[in-house]
């Protein structure tokens, strides 16, 4: 059966040095110990702990997603992989850079945006709605991860961090959600 991933391993380990892989593996360890943190706090600081956790990664989910429109869309240079390779820019030129014409990272703008409003709003229906678009951010990552590896054959950084981003937000989203969802506008 691994077997079968030899060729998506290679892209992997290509186009995403492992400094950029620690990089990836250190953020999602201290999200995750945020996460721990205000699922274990009782009351409004628990929830505040996942809500700022949820804000910091939204935070960093729109400046890759800012950078890569930036560099694809305004400066129009060639994309650069942060720690070399040539993935970004295979990644940059594919069919799959754009969805109904508008660019992916402009979509990735307006689903950081839309989360870190949920995010920042309180209650039962920002905690769903906050959960919904981390879920749904989080099932686009796959789908893209997907496409990259099988249809592209390459694994543009950028996009990987993104990924990492949204299924922290998706973690972050559900614990809010599953632990403080029911508890009004205000945890208690």
């Amino acid at each position: 059966m691994f077997a079968l991933l030899d060729d998506q391993r290679f892209i992997i380990s290509r186009d995403i040095p492992t400094e950029i892989g620690l990089l990836f593996v250190a953020v999602a360890v201290i999200a995750l110990g945020f996460v721990i943190w205000g699922y274990r706090t009782e009351g409004t600081r628990g929830e505040n702990i996942l809500r700022s956790t949820a804000a910091v990664l939204c935070g960093l989910g729109l400046t890759v997603a800012g950078y890569i429109a930036w560099k694809a869309l305004i400066v129009e240079e060639p994309f650069q992989c942060a720690g070399g390779g040539g993935g970004c820019a295979l990644v940059e030129k594919s069919k799959y850079a754009r969805f109904l014409g508008i660019h992916m990272s402009i979509w990735g703008l307006i689903g950081y945006t839309t989360i870190l409003g949920a995010t920042i709003w309180k209650g039962d229906n920002a905690r769903l709605a906050a959960f919904g678009l981390s879920l749904f951010g989080f099932a686009v990552s796959l789908v893209l991860r997907y496409l990259e590896l099988w249809q592209i054959h390459a694994a543009c950084q950028w996009c990987w961090a993104s990924a990492v981003l949204m299924t922290l937000l998706f973690v972050v989203n559900t614990c809010r959600l599953v632990k403080y969802y029911g508890t009004g506008d205000e945890a208690r």
